[in-house]
Formats: C-alpha cells, structure tokens, sequence
C-alpha cells in the first residue's frame, strides 16, 4: 500500500497481492490503506458476431462462451443488457428483424432472445447441422440460415415465433454467408470456392460465380468465401480465405474486379446504409475501407476503391458493423472498437473519438469489507479469497512489506449449463448469492482464521425464481433481487431461514 494525502475517496480496482499500500486523507479523515488486487485472472471471450439495428441504435454482440451483449449507441455506447451464455451454445451469426434479436451456430438451433428477461425465448432445431449464417430479407418476413449440409432453410418470421417454410435448391458443400437483395427476391450465398445466386421465388440456383484462387496457391485448396454482400444494383462483394475482396455483377454473374487486401483470410464484410462504402475485416486484425468512387478527379464513371486501412486489432476481426458515422469491429482480441470515419464527423466532438469496449460495464467483483473477503465471478465457477495483510505502518506513498498473502478461500461451481449473470457477497461476509436465468442460489458462510464452511439454503421463496441484479443490505439482513417489469424482490435473511418480505415496483 502507499501513503496518499488527499481529498477524495480512492476507488480500488486491481488488488496486487505482493504489494500493500497506506494512504492518508488528512488530519480531519486519518489513513487507509490500499490493496491492489493482481489475482483476479479475467479473461473475456472473444468476439464470433456482431449486428446493428439502425433504427434503436442497438448493436447485439455475441461472445465465444454464448454470451450476447447490447449496446447502447445513443447512450454512449452503454453495454445496457447482458444475456447470460450457455454450455455448448457456440454462436456464429446474428440477426436483428426491428425489434427482435436472432442467433444460430454450430448446435444447429435458431434462437429468438426475450430482450426484457434477458434470455433465450425459444430455439428452433433447423435440421441441416450446424448453422454459419442467417440474413433475413428487408421486408422482414422471412429469415434464412446456412447449413452445413448444403441447404438454406427459409422460416417465415411470425409474431411470437419463427416457423420452417422449406429449403431452397440444394448444393454441395456448406452454406457459409449470405445477403439478401434488398428486393428479397434474391440470396446471394458464399460456400467453398464459389458464391451461389438463388430465386427465392423457385428455390433454384441461378447463377454460379467460382471464385479464383489466390496467386501460387495449391489447386488442391478450397478457398473459403467468409462474407458476402449483395446491392441494390445487383452488385455482390465477396471476402475469401485468400485474402481477396471481388467485385461481381450479380445479373450475369461476371467477375468486375479483384482487390488483393491480404496474404490471408478476409473474414467479414459490412455495406453503409447508402451502398457508397464497404468495410473489410481481415485475420491480420486490420479493417479495410473501399469507397464506389471516380478513381481520377473529373470523371463520371465510378469504381470500388481501396481508400482506407485501420489497425486497432491484434488478432482475427470477425465482425464488423458499418454505422452511417463509424466502423464498428470485433474478433479474437475481445474488444469492441468504434473507430470514427472523421469525414462524417464534427472534429473535437465525442463522436470524433476512438473507442475500445474492452470490459463489462457490469461489476464481476463483490467486497466484505468487514471481513476483508472478495468474491470474483466468472461464468461457470465463483472465487472467494481473503486480503493479505501488512504490518501496518509506514509513512504517507510507502509500500508495506506483506506478512500474510491473499488466500483463495473457496471455488464454488455453478450448477447446470446456464452461465452466472450475477452475484454478490454480503458486507459482514456471512451469506454469498449467485444467479443464472434459471435459479438462484444462496450460501451461509461461516470464517474462522483458519478455515471456513460453506452450507446452501435450501429452501428460497418462490419468487427468487430468476433475477439479473443481487445485492445485500449495509447491515447484511436484506437481499435485493432485480427481476422483470422492473421490480424488486426484497428477502429478510437471519440464522435459520430466507423469508420473502415483498416486491418493491415502478409507479408506471
């Protein structure tokens, strides 16, 4: 810890354990210490697919541990909703149609979310293995999802549900993108070395656009087109594992041109609202712009231009959004990064600034200050450790030497496939809660200096079913529990049982 003289309170995030810190207010507050926390090993999960909904101006982000997160744009980019993941739910696409959310991937499943209670509302098994993507048309009336068994499933979009329509024509090899015309009456789908174009009138395939391999590649290799996008002018854009963005036109399914952006895979696409702009995510970690611009001032005629590169990555970009004022990116880094295009933007603006998401905007580390305990939360497992201590003294900005290091006291393991989306400990460091969208759970700790038991409550009232906020009263004899409809449930705790008192709602 170091000794600080100050007139604000300190907040304490990172406790390292080797190092102990004392640090004074003034003569009016006395001294406190600081411990900087080092043993909190949080590793987010990275970024599979991302999708913007330009009328809320809501982007969905689905993680690699099936996690879904939204953000808030207007709102300063406010991560507002977290939807818990779940054991072997491996997202790969995701969709908005107006106000409802979509997902597919590797189970199989088409998932709708209940965006209120933060879960999954229903999943529909589409029967063609695993899915790689879903696009549904402008319209909004019907969703289409890519298979691996060389089929894309038509669901007519209903308004509780989804429901199966029929398969279009076919074809060898896994469906891995696609794009609707904004007409609807065409899919463009991308598969091993080819883009298909599909009536989605008759179901037929009408068009075959084989995709060239990259120069000296072996003719062995399959090239893999990761992203397509089909406009308005029956212009389709392809982005392969060659390293190659193509520019087709999608009527007679000629080739227009070849930009080479890459040694190796292009792995998402994105189109402005206006058609004029496209993005292109790269496993480099770069995203690439092209503009449908005059190559020469002057002339009338217009082409896909290579205009612009970003590097804000560090791996893999696997998603991509491109907003009418920013690229949006993510991948195998983790971090959502908002990069401003400044030429539509005011400068010196907070529009104008570079931003890089790359924590939860939710706390996932809870503090028994009387008993100096932390409880870290990860999505399968909660840890409990109890503070190191120092000798205690030293002057204001000194390091105290530890003669006690930090101890992990317990690892809980959650039960079932949901992901923990909350938990709390309580300040005298006797009770312990945590939550899925399924169950909530509550433990009785019992600390002694040197070891400690932990008991399960096993009778809850009814209505701890399901909460996304917990938290305990200054005293520790309350808990608090979010639940829909905005409401609060309020539990009284004592030695021997868990007693519902009531539920606290909005005038409204």
């Amino acid at each position: 810890m170091t000794h600080f003289r100050s007139l604000f309170l300190l907040r304490v995030i990172n406790v390292v354990p080797d190092v102990f810190k004392r640090a004074a207010l003034n003569c009016q507050m006395g001294e406190f210490k600081v411990h900087r926390v080092r043993f909190f090993d949080y590793m987010p999960s990275a970024i599979r697919a991302m999708a913007f909904n330009s009328h809320t101006e809501r982007l969905a982000v689905a993680r690699a541990d099936g996690a879904v997160e939204i953000f808030h744009f207007a709102d300063n980019y406010f991560q507002e909703k977290v939807i818990p993941g779940r054991d072997r739910r491996a997202i790969e696409a995701l969709c908005w149609v107006g106000h409802r959310l979509f997902s597919a991937g590797l189970d199989g499943e088409v998932t709708e979310y209940d965006l209120e209670n933060l879960r999954a509302r229903y999943s529909i098994e589409a029967y063609g293995g695993p899915i790689w993507a879903i696009s549904s048309n402008s319209q909004g009336t019907l969703l289409a999802a890519g298979c691996e068994d060389g089929t894309v499933k038509m669901f007519e979009i209903l308004e509780e549900r989804i429901q199966f329509q029929r398969n279009l024509s076919r074809q060898n090899g896994r469906i891995i993108s696609l794009s609707w015309h904004p007409s609807g009456a065409l899919i463009a789908a991308g598969m091993m070395d080819m883009v298909r174009i599909f009536d989605t009138e008759t179901g037929h395939a009408t068009h075959r656009l084989l995709v060239e391999r990259g120069v000296g590649a072996s003719k062995s290799r399959e090239v893999v087109v990761w992203s397509v996008a089909f406009l308005s002018d029956y212009t389709i854009i392809s982005g392969d594992s060659v390293g190659k963005v193509q520019i087709w036109d999608g009527l007679t399914g000629t080739l227009i041109r070849t930009h080479l952006v890459t040694k190796w895979d292009v792995l998402a696409l994105s189109i402005s609202q206006d058609e004029s702009s496209v993005i292109a995510g790269t496993s480099e970690g770069t995203v690439v712009q092209f503009q449908f611009i005059s190559s020469t001032v002057g002339q009338q005629d217009k082409h896909w231009v290579r205009t612009r590169t970003f590097k804000n990555h560090s791996h893999d970009v696997r998603a991509l959004v491109h907003t009418d004022t920013a690229v949006v990116s993510g991948g195998m880094d983790t971090q959502v990064v908002v990069r401003p295009l400044l030429d539509k933007v005011e400068k010196n603006t907070q529009e104008s600034a570079l931003r890089k998401i790359a924590f939860p905007h939710r706390s996932l580390v809870s503090c028994a200050k009387k008993t100096g305990l932390l409880l870290f939360q990860f999505p399968d497992h909660l840890e409990l450790w109890r503070l190191g201590e120092s000798d205690g003294n030293g002057t204001p900005g000194e390091s105290l030497p530890v003669k006690r290091k930090p101890e992990k006291l317990i690892q809980l393991k959650r039960k079932g496939e949901d992901h923990i989306c909350c938990s709390t400990l309580s300040p005298c460091g006797s009770w312990l809660a945590y939550s899925t969208v399924s169950s909530v759970r509550l433990y009785r700790l019992q600390l002694s200096s040197n070891n400690i038991s932990i008991q399960k409550v096993s009778k809850l009232p009814k209505e701890l079913h399901s909460v996304h906020q917990l938290c305990f009263s200054s005293d520790s004899s309350r808990l608090f529990a979010s639940s829909s409809l905005s409401s609060v449930i309020v539990v009284a705790l004592d030695q021997t049982e868990c007693k519902y008192l009531h539920t606290l709602k909005h005038k409204s």
